[in-house]
């Protein structure tokens, strides 16, 4: 016996016991009623005459001669002629005769008749029972062979040697215990149901003009029912897809909310995590396996139940038929438009391997130059809020100490101390109703920065121009344009189309409006750099390399230089304001703090010059 059934027994003894119990009224009242039908049918037994029923197998013998039941003589006298009264009472005998054979006729008839559907009824049983037995059969057979997989993977880990853990153990007799074999049944109803339906070819082959969301319920290959949902035009589809990936489909299902829904659409895949997916599928498709299988295995290293909704549906639309930048497209917001558009650049020219190690190393320096930015943030945010935090702790708790201490002594008090307990005053009566306007402010600020397009450039402009963190976020700007412009124009993609998709990859409004700016220039028949000209957000370097690379036809290299340089330009801008930050925050801790506790000691050195 294993450890965990032998601490789950005292446990199962309880609950048969339990039931044992409540069963006790049940058999007391049915003892009762034995008895007393017992003690009834003695009295009962030699008036009432029962046809036994048959058994399975036993015949019914039927009675051919039967003897009137009408042949009695009558005693009574008669003052009639005996003759007549012969002839009558003869007359009357063969009526009632005749009226006795037609009525066990007809009872005959009922009797065969009850025979023959007794039996039909014996048979659909025994039918019924053997293929009950079968399916338990099978049942049994079926957690046979999942008890054996499952030794046997604990055997392998065994030889590899890494125990099994107490988790496993805990998952595998849980299964064991809460096998429901009613369900399982009915599941194998439903798919023998499933199954009739698809078995006619022109049955259910219904297209929708737009894909829908099925929800399915099936048993993946690994033995576990799995309920989950597709996108598909049909329901055949779903059903072949899936028989095709080693499921045992036992329902699908139309999903209610299925309008305007993509499926893995809303989730949106983590950069770093991108980044990941996109390596192995290069290596997958330089080491020759085909792209849908390469996706496939995408779909099953992915461990987030949303990344392995995005790459099954991905996955799914490949195997329709659809190429890999259609399928992608689908999802949304999945995967970023950049990396769509240059699939697509890709699938066209035969390149894809190629263009994914591009995409990779984009995606990797785009992450380290984000993670600076967070990096160089991180510091002053935490000081601040630290610096916040014991100013405020200072002002609530520890001024009033000494206020009290200046009322008891009736002292006069300086400038400095009496604004400082002013401020301590206010903030222990008006700190909830200030921090529930900051929150309310940070909220409105937060709205109208995302649905407000005047607002989100008015800000976005006035942040571009203070001091420092302007040139960090203009320096940033153009190292994402510049290197996404390279990309899409090393890859042979055009220039417009390169416009409508750098103007997709940025959030900031100035941006936005230079590279439409430059879209609507490219109609009129005017260069690229035009746009960019005097632009106070674009700095006069980038511009007269842009000039360079459009004249000389070499606008990709360039913008890579460009990219390189306000790159490296960044991350210096970064580290010395993360040098210069630090003291800079730490004095004006200091003086902050300092200034406080002078403003509260200064009076008490008074008092002692005054005594």
């Amino acid at each position: 016996m294993k450890i965990i059934e032998f601490i789950l027994l005292p446990f199962i003894f309880i609950y048969k016991g339990f039931i044992s119990v409540l069963l006790i009224p049940y058999y007391f009242i049915l003892g009762i009623i034995k008895v007393f039908n017992l003690i009834i049918g003695k009295n009962t037994t030699k008036e009432i005459s029962t046809i036994p029923e048959l058994k399975d197998g036993q015949k019914v013998k039927v009675v051919k001669g039967v003897r009137s039941a009408y042949e009695k003589t009558d005693n009574h006298s008669n003052t009639q002629d005996p003759a007549k009264l012969k002839e009558a009472k003869d007359k009357n005998a063969l009526k009632k005769q005749a009226e006795f054979e037609r009525l066990v006729k007809k009872a005959r008839q009922e009797e065969e008749k009850r025979v023959k559907e007794q039996e039909k009824l014996r048979i659909e049983r025994e039918k019924k029972e053997n293929e009950r037995k079968k399916k338990e059969l099978e049942l049994t057979k079926r957690e046979e062979k999942l008890e054996e997989e499952r030794l046997a993977k604990e055997e392998e880990l065994r030889k590899k040697g890494e125990p099994v853990t107490f988790d496993e153990k805990l998952k595998a007799f849980y299964k064991k215990i809460t096998f429901n074999k009613k369900e399982t049944l009915e599941l194998q109803a439903k798919k023998a149901v499933l199954d009739e339906q698809f078995k006619d070819k022109n049955n259910n082959t219904s297209r929708f003009e737009k894909p829908l969301i099925f929800n399915y319920v099936a048993k993946n290959p690994a033995g576990e029912i799995e309920k989950s949902s597709i996108e598909a035009l049909s329901r055949v589809d779903v059903h072949s897809f899936l028989l095709a990936e080693g499921y045992e489909v036992y329902e699908i299902t139309v999903a209610k909310t299925s309008g305007g829904f993509t499926m893995g659409g809303t989730h949106k895949i983590k950069r770093s995590r991108l980044i990941f997916y996109l390596s192995q599928l290069s290596a997958y498709l330089k080491s020759g396996i085909a792209l849908a299988e390469a996706v496939k295995i995408l779909y099953d290293q992915a461990k987030k139940p949303k990344e392995k909704k995005v790459w099954r549906a991905v996955y799914y639309d490949l195997s329709m038929g659809d190429v890999l930048s259609v399928a992608m497209e689908k999802r949304k917001d999945a995967f970023p438009k950049l990396l769509i558009n240059m699939i697509k650049t890709a699938e066209m020219t035969g390149n894809l391997p190629e263009t994914l190690d591009d995409m990779v190393d984009y995606y990797t320096e785009s992450e380290s130059t984000k993670r600076q930015m967070k990096t160089a943030m991180m510091y002053p945010a935490v000081v601040t809020v630290f610096a916040i935090i014991v100013v405020t702790f200072i002002l609530m708790w520890v001024v009033p100490q000494f206020v009290d201490i200046y009322a008891d002594l009736d002292s006069d008090l300086p400038a400095i101390t009496k604004f400082v307990i002013r401020i301590s005053d206010f903030l222990k009566n008006y700190l909830l109703y200030i921090l529930i306007f900051i929150v309310i402010l940070i909220l409105i600020y937060i709205y109208l920065f995302k649905n407000i397009k005047i607002f989100r450039k008015t800000m976005q402009e006035f942040m571009m121009h203070l001091p420092v963190f302007g040139n960090i976020i203009i320096y940033n700007e153009v190292t994402i344009f510049t290197k996404t412009f390279a990309n899409l124009i090393n890859h042979n993609v055009f220039i417009t189309d390169s416009m409508e998709v750098l103007s997709k990859i940025t959030e900031n409004e100035v941006y936005k409006k230079l590279i439409y700016d430059t879209a609507k220039n490219l109609t009129k028949g005017d260069s690229i750099s035009k746009a960019f000209k005097d632009h106070w957000a674009f700095p006069n370097i980038a511009y007269q390399m842009l000039l360079t690379g459009e004249k000389t036809g070499r606008l990709g290299p360039m913008m890579e230089r460009v990219s390189d340089y306000y790159q490296e330009q960044h991350r210096t801008i970064i580290n010395q304001m993360k040098t210069l930050i630090e003291p800079v925050l730490i004095v004006t801790l200091a003086i902050l703090v300092g200034g406080i506790l002078l403003a509260v000691i200064i009076p008490m050195y008074s008092m002692y010059e005054a005594f």
